[in-house]
């Protein structure tokens, strides 16, 4: 299962940042919601108790394909994933293994140690079966998310759809590249590139160890590593300067949001200029990945799946885009 480091802070690998264009610009926080500045009082990591999402309460719904849609009471829902989610939180996959025991899908799965997740191996008698989901406001975005690992908000949408052999194979294989770059570093996740880009400059760092920092406290378990914990840890490193984290309940409409948005970021001369609403929206990557994920060049990505909403295995590339309205 799942290797946690509760509290713990390892030593920093080296670390070699290449700048590829310069831009001299003050970033300016959006204004509106509840701003944390970074570092603070206590260096980069953020107020204990400062993340109050709530867990899903209002029945949902969820689309399978080739039988439909159907319902699911999120208080009768348990986790398989007790690792990683605190009591009252829960997965999209969670939700699957519900809807089989009330009778309305019939479902195999297994736990894959070499994957570190479960698969799916047949529903309604049909191989192949991958999901897709996303929060109100969202859009649909070709996840590459571990199914049992996507947090379920209410009002969020979900699909369970027959996957192209060829696109699931290579979300596999990435899951088995994650595990066996964390085991080959001793249970430490190491990101060999992390880049932050804008439409004026790019930033690469080489060989960032990240670090929980138990942000998200209300959703995880102590010790998990989230993408968020990528900025973090670079700052904890000394690799950024400035962060500007915003926790936002709800959004111009949208009822829940209950994630953090990064709206100003320095690291040296990368500061990005603020045109209208600017985020950092993020992404994974890696060489056996990079053809099936979806651009993330619009900011829905981030109502899709916050930062601090997305666990962090060990992947080859993580890359951190400033999107401007």
């Amino acid at each position: 299962m799942r290797e946690h480091r509760r509290g713990s802070r390892a030593l920093h690998l080296p670390v070699t940042c290449i700048l590829t264009m310069a831009l001299l610009v003050t970033v300016v926080p959006t204004v509106g919601a509840d701003l944390v500045r970074l570092p603070g009082d206590a260096g980069w990591d953020l107020p204990p108790g400062a993340t109050l999402g709530r867990p899903p309460t209002v029945p949902g719904i969820i689309e399978v394909r080739g039988k439909g849609t159907l319902g699911f009471d999120p208080s009768a829902i348990a986790t398989l994933r007790p690792d990683i989610f605190v009591p009252g939180q829960f997965s999209v996959f969670d939700v699957l293994v519900h809807l089989a025991e009330t009778g309305q899908i019939e479902l195999v799965y297994t736990f894959d140690e070499a994957l570190q997740t479960h698969v799916i191996e047949s529903l309604n008698g049909l191989e192949g079966w991958w999901y897709d989901a996303h929060y109100e406001g969202g859009s649909f975005d070709r996840t590459v998310v571990r199914i049992d690992q996507f947090p379920v908000k209410d009002g969020m949408s979900i699909v369970v759809y027959l996957e192209d052999l060829e696109r699931l194979t290579a979300i596999h294989e990435h899951f088995r590249e994650e595990v066996a770059r964390r085991e080959a570093n001793a249970g430490r996740i190491v990101v060999p590139t992390v880049t932050l880009r804008s439409s004026a400059e790019t930033i690469v760092f080489e060989n960032v160890e990240v670090s929980p920092h138990d942000v998200r406290s209300d959703v995880f378990q102590a010790g998990l590593v989230t993408m968020l914990d990528v900025l973090l840890s670079l700052g904890e490193q000394g690799l950024l300067d400035k962060l500007g984290l915003e926790w936002r309940t709800e959004d111009e409409g949208i009822a829940v949001v209950d994630g953090y948005y990064a709206v100003s970021i320095v690291a040296g001369v990368f500061s990005p200029e603020l045109v209208g609403s600017c985020v950092l929206t993020h992404q994974i990557g890696g060489t056996t990945i990079q053809d099936h994920l979806t651009p993330h060049t619009h900011t829905m990505s981030h109502i899709h799946l916050t930062a601090g909403l997305e666990v962090l295995v060990s992947p080859e590339a993580v890359e951190w885009l400033w999107v401007c309205l």
